[in-house]
């Protein structure tokens, strides 16, 4: 897992909390920062989503691999002609990185220089709008839960005790009847993250599919190419299909969201916590009310408690518990799902590994399922809502290592988790 400097932690929970809604001085009041500080996070992240937010390298901008101004120029000018569209040859067609590596090839200008190198001259250059990859039309496929435990969330929000302590708020969620599982800790590693969710599927049982964000320890770190995390490993180990949201939209894991505007409004700002001990010790009170007393909008007039009666749960049992080897988990057979936007250049970006889609697909949703049993990677996409799922292409996966078959125990019959994520 990458290291996290406390400053760097800052910047991350600066835009997490405006991206919730918070307002900027209530960011800066909270974290102890200027408004110039945020502003000048917050344009980095408006101008580059993907990044980090740590400390700019000092080291020279030049390198002897730098595209040359004249090459730079030539790609400008041809994503200008390609956008204006004014001649019969470009009235139609596509302007991205492709297209335009296309073109230089075609006009003899050498040297070419990568599409990823491409687009990171039009995204530096304010370029990057490509036909729909910017639209908010493009239609999503939101995974609907149809009973109790169908699909869970986990998210992570981080908050500050009394002298500066920061404290990772681990938040599990049933989409179905809204019920909770929370783990206070001083660290989000992916060893964290294992020991909550199974205290989590204990407590509410197994889901089908488990939801969560491209966050380094859920999904097993942004250096290694192919990787397959601890949490992912679980999650296989114990039947259930992790889904991975798309990259910097936490809209889509709304669910765990809403709840944390919950949890703010009535645990976190009821009480000035003073350490981890302090906050754990008060979440069984906030959990007896939340579950028993609270009644979710979306609930109509419920309870989650109420919602969860008589209802099969697939609980993580102390049996189950020790079936669960210690240290590295085996790969075991099953599905890893992504839910991607298609980027500018034609592609997406999983487990640290690009794969092209195509240019016809650009702006819209779609999703990639890794089947760790057959080794293949399938992508799909889904027009609308009254439309089935549409299979674009299957690739090979390639798994450097041994697959072993899912531990009858933990297997499961659902033909509507085949339903809602075929593939």
């Amino acid at each position: 897992m990458d290291t996290i400097f406390p400053e760097q932690a800052l910047r991350q929970e600066a835009i997490r909390r405006r991206l919730l809604g918070e307002s900027r001085s209530m960011i800066c009041h909270a974290l102890g920062r200027s408004p110039r500080w945020f502003d000048k996070w917050w344009r980095e992240y408006q101008d580059i989503p993907l990044s980090d937010l740590a400390n700019h390298s000092r080291a020279p901008l030049l390198s002897p691999q730098a595209t040359s101004a004249g090459v730079e120029d030539a790609i400008l000018q041809i994503r200008h002609t390609l956008e204006a569209a004014a001649t019969p040859e470009t009235k139609y067609g596509l302007i991205g990185a492709a297209t335009i590596q296309g073109e230089l090839e075609r006009l003899h200008i050498r040297p070419v220089p990568s599409q990823p190198t491409i687009q990171r001259i039009l995204a530096r250059h304010g370029v990057t709008h490509p036909v729909g990859a910017g639209s908010a039309l493009a239609y999503y496929p939101w995974p609907i839960a149809w009973a109790v435990n169908a699909i869970q969330a986990t998210d992570i929000i981080t908050r500050h005790v009394q002298g500066g302590e920061e404290i990772e708020n681990l938040h599990t969620i049933d989409h179905f009847s809204q019920a909770v599982a929370l783990t206070p800790a001083t660290t989000k590693t992916s060893a964290i993250l294992c020991t909550h969710l199974r205290k989590c599927w204990t407590k509410l049982g197994r889901p089908f599919i488990h939801q969560m964000d491209n966050e380094a320890a859920f999904c097993g770190g942004h250096t290694h190419p192919g990787v397959m995390g601890q949490v992912v490993r679980l999650c296989l180990f114990c039947g259930v299909e992790p889904l991975f949201t798309p990259y910097y939209e936490p809209k889509r894991n709304y669910q765990i969201e809403t709840f944390h505007s919950v949890w703010v409004r009535s645990f976190w700002s009821r009480a000035r916590f003073r350490n981890l001990d302090h906050v754990q010790a008060e979440i069984p009170l906030f959990l007896q009310w939340y579950h028993t007393r609270y009644r979710p909008p979306s609930l109509d007039g419920h309870t989650p408690a109420q919602l969860r009666q008589g209802c099969p749960t697939w609980p993580l049992t102390t049996a189950l518990q020790h079936l669960i080897p210690t240290g590295h988990l085996p790969l075991t057979a099953g599905r890893v799902h992504f839910m991607r936007k298609v980027e500018q250049t034609g592609e997406i970006t999983l487990l640290n590994e690009t794969w092209p889609v195509g240019e016809k697909w650009i702006g819209e949703y779609v999703r990639a399922t890794i089947h760790t049993a057959e080794q293949t990677l399938t992508i799909w996409h889904q027009a609308d809502a009254e439309t089935e799922w549409h299979r674009i292409k299957s690739r090979l996966f390639r798994l450097k290592e041994p697959v072993h078959e899912l531990l009858p125990a933990f297997r499961r019959n659902c033909a509507r988790c085949r339903d809602c994520l075929p593939g």
